[in-house]
């Protein structure tokens, strides 16, 4: 983005990158009131944009002539433009041609190629998004913007691919690019996904509280990755909570943690066997999801399974469950592939083990995870409680383990 010129501008741009946007609205505000620069008004169309307001963010936009800009400009105008238009507008496809569209005008595309790995990692093709990331994050003189969104799409696309050596240092470098904004919540949730998978459940848990501010949206998203980790632990009754408030609130933005949540949410509802309150999240689940949530097609199959749950529907159940890792599986997400072979064992499934043996995934979680398989599927009692045993000391409950 171009230098802020003015006090007010640089404290605006300063606001965006802590995600504090109503100060950044207002700040950026003032600067064009001092008669503004383009930076302000990046800054203030950001702002607008994050805070779920995508048409006035568009018009803000709008009110540039792309073709009065420099190289360095019209970069730092599409990119916000690209990203508006492809969660709040929820225009994905427009969103990806406008942006392919400008990267051929450019010399240097890196910093388009870092939105452009986001986007693939949102519509549900991790690899190719850890591709795009890897090139820009290998480019010595990739800028800050470019680092920011690379290094958060990695961490989270490494994570639910199961690659979880990297993801603490991808999300380091996502952080220390110096403008994090609400990216911090993607390389976060690589994070506390590889911390449950490796078994350092409290750690995860403390992680993502640390992310829970007062201002929405990060107390939103925060919440939804405090309620990820309660799932895992078997706390639904401490996750409801988080997940009905977190939905309440991102449903007025066209962020893809919206749909998530009102996955997760049907999830929890489900496991508490509160059938009629997970079929509700479910439709509202269903109907925002799309393109740009794409990532999260194998959430949506869970929270189908756990409401057949619910609903005494055993068979249901277990047939969404197993879609779920067909889901997962067909994007090279392997953990999350796991986690749901997993719920088809809570779920009843004998005939997982084989599913979650191929896998071969080094961590914690899959090793106990295949342990339970293969009691379950001799409904060996005694190693049935052995395995529960084994991930209370993790900090996961009976309730991780069982059907509602």
């Amino acid at each position: 983005m171009p230098e802020p010129s003015s006090a007010a501008g640089a404290a605006a741009a300063d606001a965006l990158g802590r995600a504090d946007l109503v100060a950044a609205e207002e700040l950026a505000r003032a600067a064009l009131a001092e008669g503004g620069s383009l930076s302000a008004r990046l800054t203030l169309a950001q702002a607008l944009a994050w805070q779920g307001r995508g048409h006035d963010a568009d018009a803000v936009l709008a009110e540039i002539d792309p073709t009065t800009l420099t190289e360095t400009d019209l970069m730092a105008w599409a990119l916000p433009r690209a990203a508006n238009q492809f969660w709040m507008l929820d225009e994905p496809e427009r969103a990806t041609a406008f942006l392919r569209a400008t990267r051929a005008r450019l010399r240097s595309a890196t910093t388009v190629d870092a939105l452009l790995s986001t986007f693939a990692m949102n519509a549900g093709s991790p690899q190719r998004a850890l591709e795009l990331a890897d090139s820009v994050l290998a480019t010595p003189d990739a800028d800050h913007r470019a680092i920011g969104w690379a290094a958060s799409a990695a961490a989270l696309s490494s994570a639910r691919m199961g690659v979880f050596a990297p993801v603490d240092s991808l999300a380091a470098r996502a952080v220390s690019s110096g403008n994090p904004g609400l990216l911090r919540f993607t390389s976060a949730f690589g994070q506390t996904t590889a911390l449950v998978f490796h078994g350092a459940v409290d750690r995860a848990e403390t992680l993502a509280r640390e992310l829970v501010s007062d201002a929405q949206p990060s107390r939103a998203i925060g919440q939804l990755l405090v309620a990820d980790v309660l799932l895992m632990r078997g706390d639904r009754d401490g996750a409801v909570p988080l997940l009905r408030e977190s939905a309440s609130a991102l449903s007025a933005t066209g962020y893809s943690w919206g749909p998530l949540a009102w996955m997760l949410l049907a999830q929890a509802l489900g496991q508490q066997g509160l059938a009629v309150d997970a079929a509700k999240a479910l439709s509202r689940a269903e109907s925002r999801h799309g393109l740009k949530s794409m990532l999260f097609a194998p959430e949506l199959a869970l929270a189908r399974a756990w409401t057949c749950a619910a609903r005494r529907d055993p068979l249901g159940a277990i047939a969404a469950a197993r879609e779920a890792a067909r889901a997962a599986s067909r994007g090279g997400q392997s953990a999350v592939t796991l986690r749901a072979l997993h719920d088809a064992v809570r779920l009843g499934d004998g005939r997982a083990a084989e599913s979650i043996a191929a896998l071969e995934l080094d961590c914690v979680f899959a090793r106990l995870a295949l342990e339970h398989a293969r009691a379950q599927a001799v409904q060996d009692q005694e190693g049935l409680d052995a395995v529960a045993k084994r991930f209370a000391a993790l900090g996961m409950s009976r309730g991780s383990l069982n059907t509602p």
